[in-house]
């Protein structure tokens, strides 16, 4: 009966050794939702925001009331006195510094969120990729511990020298600690990814991600325009830098001058006055030529930036990145479905040699350490493919799989 209860128990509660499987589309969705770093965009959205709103809006009005104590026979009187800070910015270039700030905040916010997606993704392929390595030296370890019992075997028999039993006893010791290694690294991987996510720490395994077909330059080509991408953002910045320079330069020789109203009223007499009048900073010593300073250089560096990715060395670094993208995803794909598999029936037939005596133990080794530098090669390009992508991504300002035909 207890027995019984033991084992229902042991059903109704959740494995602690069971992992979740989290894909990257997951990981991006709850980072995207989640993540400290969005939090942190969406901060500096709100930052430009402010700063919009603060080059847009005029100072606030101030009022001065003043009335005479009734005493005697003093006349009762009312002084309204009415003034609005004004600058020459405040005419046009301010909304235009506004409006553009606005804008470039935005592209801003669009390539962050990119780049956020594409750390997500590097760290989700690191952590597969030790994820991936962490089971190859697992295999790698028990295969050695079944070659030392088949050569203990064959050593009792007195068919080999025991001492080769030694060999793959060591070898699977060495293995076992680079695996111990490995792992250690695996859970601080998933930890730091975890946590750039946003999400609850748990165990999970990775999925191997996938890298579709590549469009066509053409369509590359088509979408270099895109609103997020690097070319329309140095274009934003290099607009916003003009107006920035546009309105230190209108604030420069008349910088602030306030218009004011004065109305003075006689409460006996019944009788009202109005002044009107201005008070004008006169830019004698200060002729705001910091902030001119600043956005000049500001204006340069985004003109610079501009310049040395005009729209010709754009359409020419695409391509480039774009070969690349399509010899790395070949090279993927041929090690995955041509080098990985002929290399499997080389340990194979090399095992089949060894069981026949007719391989040594040297061959057998060197068959394995070929075949585990071959599987990593066979990982690399997969990391350089899907490495590849992100970097066309990067430079269209979307992903490849939402591009317009």
């Amino acid at each position: 009966m207890i027995k019984n209860l033991l084992m229902l128990a042991a059903l109704c509660v959740p494995s602690l050794s069971m992992a979740e499987t989290l894909s990257l589309e997951m990981m991006i969705d709850q980072a995207l939702q989640n993540s400290p770093a969005t939090a942190e965009i969406m901060q500096n959205m709100a930052e430009m925001e402010a700063a919009a709103l603060e080059a847009s809006t005029l100072e606030n009005p101030s009022l001065v009331i003043d009335t005479t104590a009734v005493k005697d026979e003093a006349a009762r009187t009312l002084s309204l006195e009415l003034e609005q800070p004004l600058k020459l910015s405040n005419f046009g270039a301010g909304q235009s510094y506004a409006k553009a700030m606005r804008r470039t905040a935005t592209i801003e916010q669009q390539a962050q969120m990119l780049e956020l997606t594409h750390t997500m993704t590097r760290g989700y392929i690191a952590y597969w990729a030790l994820q991936e390595t962490a089971e190859q030296l697992a295999l790698n370890a028990d295969y050695a511990r079944e070659k030392q019992k088949l050569v203990q075997r064959a050593a009792k028999d007195g068919r080999v020298d025991i001492s080769d039993a030694k060999i793959f006893e060591a070898e699977a010791l060495r293995l076992e600690e680079q695996l111990r290694v490995i792992q250690a690294q695996v859970k601080k991987s998933a930890s730091n990814l975890l946590r750039l996510a946003g999400i609850e720490q748990m165990p999970f395994t990775a999925e191997k991600p996938v890298h579709t077909s590549l469009p066509d330059l053409a369509t590359l080509t088509a979408n270099a325009n895109h609103e997020g991408g690097i070319r329309s953002l140095l274009e934003s910045r290099k607009a916003l830098a003009e107006q920035r320079y546009n309105v230190a330069r209108k604030d420069a020789g008349f910088s602030e001058f306030t218009p004011r109203a004065i109305i003075e009223r006689d409460l006996d007499a019944d009788d009202t006055t109005v002044l009107l009048g201005v008070t004008i900073a006169i830019p004698i010593w200060d002729r705001n030529k910091a902030e001119i300073a600043r956005a000049r250089a500001e204006q340069r560096l985004a003109q610079s930036n501009l310049n040395a990715l005009n729209e010709h060395n754009f359409v020419n670094l695409l391509a480039t990145v774009y070969e690349n993208a399509k010899a790395t995803q070949t090279s993927a794909e041929t090690y995955s479905h041509k080098i990985l598999p002929a290399w499997q029936d080389v340990q194979k037939l090399t095992d089949q040699k060894f069981q026949n005596g007719q391989a040594s133990i040297l061959d057998l080794f060197q068959m394995r350490e070929r075949f585990t530098g071959v599987h990593n090669e066979a990982l690399q390009t997969h990391i350089n493919a899907l490495e590849a992508r992100i970097e066309l991504e990067s430079l269209l300002g979307q992903p490849l799989t939402t591009l317009k035909d």
